[in-house]
């Protein structure tokens, strides 16, 4: 079928990439690729098809292990934001952290911490720690630059978070990779270069072993005057106000049980059970319950409320992993593989397929703020080019996590940039201006560890 659609076959992911690159949006240009897509398909009759195509697409059970995971890890997010388990935290810090390193540094081990889903990590991580930060004399976008390029490399770097999920359904649903989700990715993990890298560059970025950009350097002095936020910046300047007062508003005793427990019992129980994440999710859920309520955290009303939300919270991404898994479909109906391993069989150089995989892969991310969705979408290109050109598959893999990971740093309107920014206070485009320069040390030195892992792996 796709030697009948030919260059047509690449159509909707054109269509999804530029449109993506003109709205800067995410969900709305992956629909309609798909739209696109089956109108290629089926003409006149795309639509009652196209719903069939959606119907089978999130009845797919690796679609619904993958659509469930974000829900579980919703609540689980929202009991920990409910009962302020991550103040407890902060308030251990503030009594061993005496300078503006070790403040950092705090922040850095928080974020290692907060692993699960970077959304969590931007929101709570900037919230809880920028009184900490503040005593210090620490400007607002250095604290931001420290939260978001600690958060997604951690979360990507351990099997227990969204990221994680979201990569092992895309792994498990496709036809190309041998085994399951979950040991394709943990196989990819020694190959996610730029996170490693990134998170050794922030720690360098702490203790100063690393040059300070002449932005970085007018932002300290100005921090040393008293004033912390850019130009621009401020309490009120952010459109997550409402939910960030909120939670600064939270009167509920800080407890460091409430989080160390059902974060032990999440680790423990998934490994117990086979790996099975649901399991461990839902145990570290009704931990939460048990517990909070043993120890007057939460009453059964504000438990249940703060379920639905954390369900509510994550519609969204559950949303754009159903348009992703629908789109992957349709590729694969029209014969998008295909065509393209017939296009560039000639040009395939297995040398260069990691790191041109990663720049492929980081420039969307950038471009489109869609690191998901990127994915997702060059997934089925990558892998026949990989396996034809006798490539190691997870060394591939690792390096388009690592684009994506880039994506997520220095997309200055995606949401990783925008939820940071909420929470310390600062304007997306003045975190940028941090962290772009050491995000793209970081991206060209994997760029040239990618070509000598060709080598040698």
């Amino acid at each position: 079928m796709g030697e009948t659609y030919g260059l047509l076959s690449l159509l909707p992911i054109a269509v999804v990439v530029i449109t993506a690159i003109i709205t800067k949006k995410v969900i709305e240009p992956l629909i309609l690729g798909t739209v696109v897509g089956a109108i290629l398909l089926y003409g006149f009759s795309f639509f009652p098809n196209w719903v069939g195509d959606l119907l089978a697409t999130m009845s797919d059970p690796d679609v619904v292990w993958t659509m469930v995971i974000p829900a579980l890890f919703g609540i689980l997010i929202a009991m920990f934001g409910q009962s302020n388990a991550g103040t407890a935290f902060r308030e251990l810090a503030i009594k061993y952290v005496k300078n503006k390193q070790n403040s950092l540094l705090a922040t850095y081990i928080f974020g290692i911490i907060i692993f699960m889903d970077e959304y969590m990590n931007a929101l709570l991580i900037g919230g809880t720690m920028r009184n900490l930060t503040d005593k210090f004399k620490v400007p607002r976008e250095v604290l931001a630059y420290v939260t978001n390029s600690t958060g997604t490399p951690v979360s990507v770097l351990l099997p227990f978070s969204s990221w994680a999920v979201f990569l092992m359904g895309l792994y498990g649903s496709s036809e190309l990779l041998d085994g399951d989700g979950f040991t394709t990715y943990l196989s990819t993990i020694p190959f996610m270069v730029y996170p490693m890298i990134t998170l050794i560059i922030v720690l360098l970025f702490i203790f100063r072993k690393v040059p300070m950009t002449k932005y970085v350097k007018e932002a300290v002095a100005r921090a040393e005057k008293g004033n912390l936020f850019p130009e621009g910046s401020g309490p009120d300047t952010e459109g997550f106000e409402d939910e960030l007062e909120e939670n600064s508003g939270n009167t509920k005793k800080p407890r460091l049980i409430n989080f160390v427990l059902p974060i032990i019992v999440l680790v423990a129980g998934t490994i117990m059970f086979d790996m099975d994440l649901i399991i461990g999710v839902i145990l570290a859920i009704v931990t939460c319950f048990i517990l909070y309520r043993l120890n007057g955290t939460m009453t059964y009303s504000e438990l249940f409320d703060t379920s639905v939300k954390g369900i509510q919270d994550m519609v969204e991404l559950i949303v754009l992993i159903i348009a992703i898994f629908l789109l992957v479909r349709v590729n694969e109906n029209l014969g998008t593989i295909e065509y393209v391993i017939t296009s560039v069989e000639p040009l395939i150089t297995p040398l260069l397929l990691p790191g041109i995989t990663l720049l492929v892969v980081a420039f969307l991310g950038f471009t489109t703020g869609n690191y998901w969705g990127t994915m997702g979408i060059v997934l089925p290109i990558i892998l026949p080019l990989t396996q034809m050109s006798d490539v190691n598959t997870s060394l591939v893999l690792g390096a388009m996590v690592s684009g994506g990971v880039f994506g997520s740093h220095v997309c200055f309107f995606g949401d990783a940039v925008t939820l940071t920014s909420a929470s310390t206070q600062v304007s997306n485009m003045s975190q940028i201006r941090v962290s772009f320069p050491y995000a793209l040390a970081g991206l060209i030195l994997s760029f040239f560890i990618f070509l000598g892992l060709g080598l040698i792996v």
